[in-house]
């Protein structure tokens, strides 16, 4: 009996929803590079300081070469969110594109440096991916950082790449078992004037309804803090 029950139960599961989903948490915020925990320190003019970030960068934006997302995956032009919820459950769904390109001198293609061989780093920012959630409920998330410790004009001006929002077109997400070929959407961030021998903590945080970027408990939930100290 026990048997029988247990068979009806998990043959009643779809393998496309999660089990439980009477709450739905806000996103977390990911960064890269991203290789001693969250911190950032080099010399401009010494190659060994900042080659690891440079390759790091390069493994992460390698998905989204503007080849492979010609290849795999559609151009979108609308403003709201991707809905493909009237085809079968089981069907595959359609995945926007999100080009390397886009991230200007933030994508390795023009400064291969990705700007830390001139003391002006980049970072990449990502949403965690959440089956179904639909961010910003109907507004794009927009996405800040400053110095969260440390005096503000200390990391100079800040630059976005594509722009410093996650566009509705890239959700809703369908899981990796539908969305087969999905590419989360990337915001590049440039600090064009960070002070020398500084150590600066930074924070991003994502901004809009229906997020949480103050959690006491969880550093990621809406935002991500990592220290950045560019020397000559």
């Amino acid at each position: 009996m026990f048997g029988g029950c247990l068979f009806c139960l998990m043959w009643s599961i779809s393998p496309y929803h999660p089990t439980f989903n009477d709450r739905v948490m806000p996103p977390g915020l990911t960064m890269a590079p991203h290789l001693e925990g969250h911190d950032i320190a080099f010399n401009a003019s010494d190659r060994k300081s900042w080659k690891k970030y440079a390759r790091s960068m390069d493994e992460y934006l390698r998905p989204y070469n503007d080849g492979a997302q010609e290849r795999k995956n559609i151009r979108c032009t609308q403003d709201s969110y991707f809905m493909q919820d009237d085809l079968e459950e089981s069907a595959e769904r359609k995945s926007c594109q999100f080009k390397r390109s886009w991230l200007g001198e933030c994508s390795g293609l023009q400064d291969p440096h990705y700007g830390y061989s001139q003391g002006r780093p980049c970072v990449l920012l990502r949403m965690n991916r959440i089956l179904g959630y639909l961010p910003g409920q109907g507004k794009p998330i927009n996405v800040s950082c400053g110095v969260k410790k440390g005096p503000p004009e200390a990391l100079g001006e800040i630059q976005f790449f594509p722009k410093s929002i996650f566009d509705m077109k890239y959700y809703p997400y369908y899981g990796k078992l539908r969305h087969v070929n999905y590419s989360s959407p990337v915001v590049a961030v440039r600090f064009t004037g960070v002070q020398q021998d500084a150590h600066i903590h930074v924070q991003c945080k994502l901004n809009g309804k229906g997020i949480i970027n103050d959690s006491a408990t969880d550093r990621y939930l809406g935002s991500v803090t990592f220290t950045l100290e560019v020397g000559a």
